[in-house]
C-alpha cells in the first residue's frame, strides 16, 4: 500500500513539474497559428511572431532572447504580476532581454505587428572550473 501511494504521488509530482515547465518556457507551443518557427535545435529557437490587432498570447516566459521587428506596431505585455509595459515597434529595430518572467503579449495596434524572437536555450561553451 504505502509503495503504491508513493508511485502515485511520484507520478503526479512529475506530472505537475512536467506542466509547470511547459506552461513557463514552451513558447513554440502556444499560439501556434500566429508562430512560424524557422529554427529549433538544442541551442536556440528562432520564431516569427504575427500578430492581428487585439490578438493577445497565452501566458509564456522566455529564456534570453533577442528580437528584430519586421513590422512597425505597437506591443503591451502584461506580466502576471500585474505590471505592464507598451512598446512601440520600429521595422528593423531589434534589442536582447534577460529570460522573462511569466507574461501575456497583446498587439494593441492597428495593424498586423510581426517580429522575430530568437531564444537561447543553453549556452555551449562551460567555463573551466578554477583551481585552488
Amino acid at each position: 500500500m504505502k509503495k503504491t501511494l508513493f508511485y502515485v504521488a511520484g507520478g503526479i509530482l512529475i506530472f505537475f513539474l512536467f506542466l509547470s515547465d511547459l506552461n513557463a518556457h514552451d513558447w513554440k507551443n502556444i499560439n501556434p497559428k500566429m508562430n512560424n518557427i524557422l529554427v529549433d535545435t538544442t541551442l536556440l529557437r528562432a520564431t516569427v511572431v504575427t500578430m492581428e490587432p487585439g490578438q493577445k498570447s497565452d501566458t509564456h516566459s522566455h529564456p534570453a532572447h533577442f528580437f528584430y521587428a519586421l513590422t512597425d506596431g505597437k506591443l503591451t505585455v502584461h506580466y502576471t504580476d500585474g505590471k505592464n509595459e507598451t512598446f512601440d515597434l520600429k521595422a528593423g529595430e531589434s534589442g536582447f532581454s534577460i529570460p522573462e518572467r511569466p507574461h501575456v503579449t497583446e498587439n494593441a495596434g492597428t495593424k498586423q505587428v510581426k517580429f522575430l524572437i530568437v531564444e537561447l536555450k543553453e549556452h555551449p561553451y562551460k567555463a573551466p572550473k578554477k583551481s585552488h
